[in-house]
Parts: structure tokens; sequence; C-alpha cells
């Protein structure tokens, strides 16, 4: 049921962009108000069920990409989707052509019903916007946008839950890094392409009627400001 549900989710967030305006001049720069709400229902106790990673957010032209549906996972995305852990992006991501921009947003993780607003700039060809945050109650589980062009005056983008390929979804206490397990940096290697994430299943030691979430994961309203 949720493997249709997801896939069925997939063709329909390709549909869902606002629709946008006139493209932002092609020389000057433009700033953007960008939006992160967590999506995931509250556990018991604070701060829910699946917070949020510290997001990284990249600006970048089209001859950069940082993840895709359907291809490996590199090592950087992995690290996010595994241990919430941004740094191996931010010193790689720098380097490569067509990349601009690379910080994490401040704040701290993103609970679960709550927002945050960061700020971020284009400029000429460098219009695309990526973004990675994990689902830290999870063995590999992030969400995000791919390249997505910024212009007009903006849109609301709602996002479901990848799974990154990297690690096994074992479920198990010792493999995941958030406030429900506190075990990071353990690993157990699975070499799959990204795609939609099942979810907690109930297949190890978490209990689905807490850590569960129904798809989206994430809203991302992004507004022109200037």
């Amino acid at each position: 049921m949720r493997r249709l549900r997801v896939l069925g989710l997939t063709a329909a967030a390709a549909l869902a962009t606002v629709a946008l305006a006139a493209p932002a001049s092609a020389g000057g720069s433009t700033t953007w108000k960008v939006t992160v709400t967590n999506l995931t229902p509250p556990g018991p106790g604070a701060p829910g069920s699946q917070p949020l990673s510290p997001p990284l957010f990249v600006l970048h032209s089209n001859k950069a990409h940082v993840w895709r549906v359907g291809e490996l996972a590199s090592h950087g995305v992995a690290a996010i989707a595994e241990d919430a852990d941004n740094s191996v992006l931010e010193s790689a991501l720098p380097q490569l052509p067509g990349v601009r921009t690379v910080f994490t947003g401040a704040g701290g993780p993103i609970p679960s019903g709550q927002s945050r607003t960061f700020m971020v700039r284009t400029s000429g060809r460098f219009d695309r916007l990526s973004v990675v945050t994990m689902l830290v109650n999870t063995n590999d589980a992030f969400t995000g946008l791919d390249a997505l062009r910024l212009r007009g005056h903006g849109a609301t983008l709602e996002r479901m839950a990848y799974d990154a390929g990297s690690e096994a979804n074992n479920e198990l206490v010792g493999f995941i890094p958030g406030p429900c397990c506190n075990h990071p940096f353990v690993r157990d290697p699975e070499g799959q392409l990204i795609r939609p994430h099942q979810g907690i299943t109930g297949v190890g030691e978490l209990d689905p009627a807490l850590y569960d979430w129904q798809d989206p994961a994430a809203r991302f309203t992004i507004q022109r400001v200037t």
C-alpha cells in the first residue's frame, strides 16, 4: 500500500510546483526566502518522531548536480542521509565547476511540525537550488530539493522522503543517529540507488506507531525578496 502511494507521489511531485512568473534577470542577483517545514507527525515528547537535520543548501548552475532519484548517492549525500553529516559536501562541492555557494542552515534540527526560514541568493546562471536534510530517526532517509530553478516570484513544493540506498533499512537502534537511538557513524552498507523511502515498517526495533510518517515529509516555500 505504502509503495503504491509513494510511487504515485513521485509522479505527482513533479507536477506540484506552483506556477511561476517570468524569469528573473539573467545578469543580476536575486535574494530568496526559503522556509522548510517538517511535515512528519509529532511523536511522544520533543523533538517529535522525525526531526530534520540542519539542511545543506547548494546554489549552482545546470552544470552541477548534487543528487537525483535513480542514481547512486555520492559519499557526501550518503553522509547526510546516514548521519546528518554535512561536512563532506561542504568541503567537496565548492571545488566543483558550476557550484557557487554551499552552506548549512543555522538553528539546528527542525522538529516535527515546525518551520525554519533561510535566505539564499542566486546570480546569473547560478540559479539552481539543491537541498539535503536527513530524517534523523532512520538508517538513511532524507528529503530535499533536486536542482530546482529559482525564478519568478517563487514556489511551494511538498517533497517525500527518499532512501539514499547507501545503508540497509534494518531499523536497529545501534545503527540510527537520531535522538531515539544516538548511534551515529555506525553503518550497515547497501549499494542501491536513490529511491522513494518505504518508511518505518517494523522490521527492526523501531515502532512504526512512533517513528513512521505519511508522505510528504517536508514543504519548501520559496519567496522572492529582491
